[in-house]
């Protein structure tokens, strides 16, 4: 059962989201503060977190960046505030979902549902890769790490990317499968969600696919769906 950190100090709202997560199949546990974090992931390993940004004492952003330094858990950012800004903010932090307050709980229990199936399948990759020996990577797969910014083709050849680049080749390689829309892969890179940036998507899209011929000799699996946005159509995982 996938264990679930809720970080809400609301104490109505925090008790209605366990309620609700405990009474669809997670084991759900709840603290107020951000204080109150460090204790509860002492005690218990957890596969995802939903955090609201308003906290007493450090904010919602100051736990992530935490979290995020030391972990791969899946992390959902839960707030009233509806400001871009705060949503680029949380995304650019490594937040993998932002859902603006009052929240729909089926929303919610899908988002985490997505996220957490999505760990699974990484971690399939990664005992894969171990019971082999850890010498080489499945033989299709692409592999993003978060440190250093790099892209590793299934051969193992490495791709240096920029911050820009990194930011969107995580996004869709922690979808890999899916289609992307162009605004969230606009507000990965830090990019408002305006039309004067909409090139600058598809730009650092052909420079990836340059950089991958050169760099690797080798195609890179990103697909333009028409009208809505990118998809990384190939093996693909994060790694931290």
């Amino acid at each position: 059962m996938n264990a679930v950190l809720v970080i809400e100090d609301d104490d109505d709202l925090r008790d209605t989201l366990l309620r609700y997560l405990n009474g669809v199949g997670l084991s759900a546990r709840g603290v107020p503060s951000a204080e109150d974090v460090d204790a509860e992931l002492a005690r218990q390993h957890f596969d995802a977190v939903v955090c609201d940004v308003n906290l007493p004492g450090d904010d919602g952003f100051a736990v992530l960046a935490r979290l995020r330094a030391r972990s791969a858990m899946r992390i959902v950012m839960l707030t009233a505030r509806g400001v871009a800004n705060d949503r680029l903010r949380g995304l650019g932090l490594g937040a993998d979902y932002y859902l603006v307050k009052p929240v729909n709980l089926r929303e919610l229990e899908m988002v985490l549902h997505n996220l957490l199936q999505r760990s699974q399948e990484v971690q399939g990759a990664r005992t894969s890769l171990e019971d082999s020996g850890g010498d080489a990577a499945p033989s299709d797969a692409w592999r993003y790490q978060r440190t250093g910014w790099v892209l590793l083709a299934p051969d193992g050849q490495r791709m240096q990317l920029s911050n820009s680049e990194a930011r969107l080749v995580h996004t869709l390689v922690a979808r890999a499968g899916e289609v992307v829309d162009r605004a969230t892969l606009l507000a990965a890179m830090g990019r408002p969600g305006l039309e004067a940036y909409e090139r600058n998507l598809d730009v650092t899209v052909s420079r990836l696919r340059r950089k991958a011929e050169q760099t690797c000799a080798q195609k890179l699996p990103i697909v333009a769906v028409r009208g809505e946005g990118y998809s990384f159509q190939g093996a693909a995982y994060v790694e931290p």
